[in-house]
This record gives C-alpha cells, structure tokens and sequence, in this order.
C-alpha cells in the first residue's frame, strides 16, 4: 500500500511540474510583420524564446530567431538573450530580434556567447519529458 501511495504522490508531483514546463509561453502565435517588445523570461532551446508582455505567462509570446545558428545551445541563448528587453519583428521563417540595437541571432555567432554560456551549463534546462521511476520501499 505504501509503494502505491509513495507512486501515485510522485506521479502527481512529477506531472504537474512536467506540465508546468510544457510549454511556458501561452500568448497567441504572432502575425508576420508584427513586432514583439518585452524582456526575454523564458528560453526553450538554442533557437527559441519567449518574450513577456506581463508577467502573465499566458502573455508570453513564443518565437522561433530567424537566423540562429543550426549548433546554438540552450546555454549560448540563455547568457545573450535571458533578462534583456528586446525588439523583434517576426518574419515568414521566425522572428528578427534585437537587444541594444545588437542581433540576437549576431550575438549567438561571437566567440563571447560560448564563453558566457559555461555559466549556463551547470544550469539545468527546462524539463521536456518527466519519467517516474519507483523504487521498492520496505
């Protein structure tokens, strides 16, 4: 009985917060053309964000950079984007961001982005998928 109860707790826990990093930005797709400002609250991957208009995630818009190198790191993006207001026009193959007046998708290709990233590293990146794994209590 208390293998089942002690599963079915860690069930619940590991769902919801499986859940609860599903999928952060909740706002509507943007339209082409249209410009997105915020700060960056939320990275996905090395090529997508999500730029806050309120602290409401469900008013994060999720966007895709246009032209973020294919080996961009979740941890590169993370030390140029994270934090910082930015200005994105979103295009017909992703969005065009910008943070004082500088690329993002420029920022990702210097040589200091992989250097600030090792801070990032030891950061965890945001569960994808959660697997429950009991153990045999006696």
């Amino acid at each position: 009985m208390k293998r089942i109860l002690l599963a079915l707790g860690l069930s619940v826990l590991l769902h919801g917060a499986a859940q609860a990093q599903d999928d952060p930005c909740r706002a509507p797709q943007a339209a082409v053309g249209q410009q997105v400002r915020g700060p960056v609250l939320h990275v996905i991957d090395g090529h997508t964000l999500c730029v806050a208009q309120t602290p409401d995630p469900a008013t994060w818009v999720k966007l895709e950079l246009q032209d973020a190198p294919a080996a961009a790191t979740w941890a590169e993006l993370m030390s140029v984007g994270f934090g910082k207001d930015v200005v994105c026009v979103v295009g017909e193959t992703g969005a065009a961001c910008r943070t004082e007046g500088r690329s993002l998708s420029a920022e990702l290709r210097a040589p200091e982005a992989k250097a600030a990233s090792t801070a990032w590293r030891a950061a965890t990146p945001p569960l994808r998928d959660a697997t429950l794994r009991v153990a045999a209590v006696d």
